[in-house]
C-alpha cells in the first residue's frame, strides 16, 4: 500500500470513528481534566499568558488541562473531531488542517510551546514525520518547549499485533495495526527511544527528556511503558 494511501485510511477512520473515539477520551484523571497526569504536569508548567499550539489535537481534549490565561490554536486532519472539540470548547481555536501539508504551516505564527499527544505514530514515513518536527521548531518561540507524546507499541501486550501485522512489515518493520473497537484497524508506526532521538536532534531540537512512562508519567521501560515521552527546547 502507498504511504498516501495509508493516511487517507488514518484519515478515513478517524472520521468515521470521531464521535465513540471522542467519548472515550472523556475519562477524567483528575478533577477537570481529561488528559493523562503527565501531560498536564507540563500544562501546568507553562507561564500565564504562554500561547500553545496542539498539532494533531483529536477532539481537544489537551484544553481541558489548560489555564484559561493560556492562549491555545489546535488543528487536526479529522474533520469529525475537530467539529467535536469546537463544541466542548467554544472559546478555544481549532482548525481542520493536515500536519503533513507543508503549506497549513505558513502564517501560524510562533507559539511558547508546542504540544503534539499521540500524533506522531499515525505519520507512515520519516520524512513526513521529520518534516512535522521540523515545521513545529519553526513556529516555537526561542527556547519555547516541546512536550510530545506517542504510544509504546513495543509494550509485551502488542505482540500478538505485530505478528498480525507481518504483511505490512514487509515494507517496514516498524509498520502494526492496532484494533479499535473490533471494527476498525489502526495503522500505526512502532516509535522507539533511539528513532525519536534522531528525529528530534534531525529537526533542530535540543531533547532534555526521552522516557518511557506510563499514563501518571512514572519512568518504565521498553516493555511495559504505556507512552514514550519526549521533551525539548527550540
Amino acid at each position: 500500500m502507498e504511504t498516501k494511501d495509508i493516511g487517507q485510511q488514518v484519515k478515513k477512520m478517524y472520521d468515521e470513528i470521531g464521535a465513540h473515539f471522542s467519548r472515550s477520551r472523556k475519562k477524567k484523571y483528575g478533577k477537570e481534566s481529561f488528559n493523562w497526569p503527565i501531560v498536564d504536569h507540563y500544562l501546568e508548567l507553562l507561564p500565564p499568558k504562554s500561547s500553545v499550539l496542539d498539532v494533531g489535537c483529536g477532539s481537544g481534549r489537551l484544553v481541558s488541562g489548560l489555564a484559561k490565561n493560556v492562549e491555545y490554536y489546535g488543528f487536526d486532519f479529522s474533520r469529525v473531531l475537530i467539529e467535536q472539540a469546537k463544541k466542548d470548547y467554544p472559546t478555544r481555536k481549532f482548525a481542520v488542517l493536515d500536519a503533513t501539508d507543508h503549506k497549513v504551516w505558513r502564517g501560524l505564527g510562533k507559539y511558547d510551546a508546542v504540544f503534539s499527544i499521540a500524533m506522531l505514530h499515525h505519520i507512515p514515513t520519516r520524512a513526513e514525520q521529520l518534516a512535522i518536527l521540523k515545521n513545529a521548531r519553526k513556529h516555537t518561540k526561542k527556547n519555547g518547549v516541546l512536550v510530545l507524546t506517542t504510544w509504546n507499541l513495543w509494550q509485551i501486550r502488542y505482540l500478538t499485533n505485530h505478528i498480525h501485522s507481518l504483511a505490512l512489515k514487509r515494507e517496514n518493520f516498524r509498520f502494526i495495526e492496532v484494533p479499535y473497537n473490533r471494527e476498525w484497524k489502526r495503522f500505526c508506526v512502532a516509535i522507539d527511544k533511539p528513532y525519536l532521538m534522531n528525529l528530534l536532534i534531525e529537526a533542530g531540537w535540543k531533547v532534555s527528556e526521552l522516557r518511557y512512562v506510563d499514563r501518571e508519567g512514572k519512568k518504565s521501560d521498553m516493555l511495559r511503558g504505556q507512552n514514550l515521552l519526549a521533551v525539548a527546547r527550540a
